[in-house]
């Protein structure tokens, strides 16, 4: 029903009048995307912690003002362009959108672009902009982390995935938690 609503308010939007008809026939039009192109559903696993999601929000505003005053200075110093490197990092957080999430406040952060992403082993690939020392690198590794521990704070404490790991097991559709030889 939200995703209804949120087309609807885009196609009354994109018209710019707020009439009867725009409101019927964008229901009409949100209806039809919802019901033609559903999305598939993502399992997501773990609590929302509205406490560790307020400072997770600081943390980024933090890094994305540090780090614009960085490139800006980059950017207006006279000297050498800087060094430029492509970092791997294997992050350590379980469910595939908390991955993704991370993956995006990377790249929104100024200095640093994600250019791939291995699911299956958890590892990123960062471009990352002026690492010309080790104190640098050490730096952005540092801030990496702290971001990650963050974001598992915010949606996927350990706590929350060992309860939810002892239940899987136990649920007779799991395969740990299956009774005999039944292989089906």
């Amino acid at each position: 029903m939200f995703g209804v609503l949120a087309l609807a308010t885009v196609w009354v939007l994109l018209w710019g009048t707020l009439s009867i008809g725009n409101v019927l026939s964008g229901i009409a039009v949100g209806l039809a995307v919802v019901l033609l192109f559903p999305l598939p559903r993502i399992p997501i696993r773990g609590r929302f912690h509205l406490t560790s999601f307020i400072a997770l929000n600081f943390v980024i505003a933090t890094m994305l003002v540090r780090a614009t005053l960085q490139v800006t200075w980059i950017t207006l110093r006279p000297g050498p362009p800087p060094k430029c490197a492509i970092l791997k990092r294997r992050l350590s957080v379980q469910s595939d959108i908390v991955l993704t999430l991370i993956v995006d406040a990377l790249s929104l952060i100024p200095g640093s672009l994600v250019l791939q992403v291995d699911k299956v082993q958890r590892v990123v690939f960062i471009h990352v902009l002026d690492v010309s020392d080790k104190r640098a690198i050490a730096d952005f590794h540092r801030n990496t982390d702290q971001l990650e521990r963050w974001f598992i704070r915010a949606f996927e404490r350990p706590e929350d995935w060992q309860n939810r790991s002892v239940a899987d097991a136990d649920s007779p559709t799991s395969p740990e938690g299956r009774q005999g030889g039944d292989n089906s």
